[in-house]
């Protein structure tokens, strides 16, 4: 697996998938609710209309936010902006 969009195939095909990563919240500094910890966030919008990815620190947003309207990229890209997994 060398990019996001390719984990992001992957994710499409296996929600149960989806559901592992998403209860592993909090670990490895990567988090899908919005916390005031330090690290990287995928959080979706109320309606689940679009997915928000961004690095915090202190409560603050850090580093540049990148929206998605793929749920499955917006996952894939967090993990892989994390250093989690790593491309290759």
């Amino acid at each position: 697996m060398t990019s996001a969009a390719e984990l992001a195939a992957l994710l499409a095909q296996d929600a149960a998938l989806v559901q592992l990563i998403k209860q592993a919240d909090a670990q490895y500094w990567v988090n899908f609710s919005k916390q005031t910890f330090d690290g990287w966030y995928c959080i979706a919008t109320p309606s689940n209309a679009s997915y928000h990815v961004y690095y915090q620190e202190r409560g603050q947003h850090c580093w540049g936010e990148e929206v998605f309207s793929d749920q499955h990229l917006a996952i894939a890209t967090v993990i892989f902006e994390s250093g989690l997994f790593h491309a290759e």
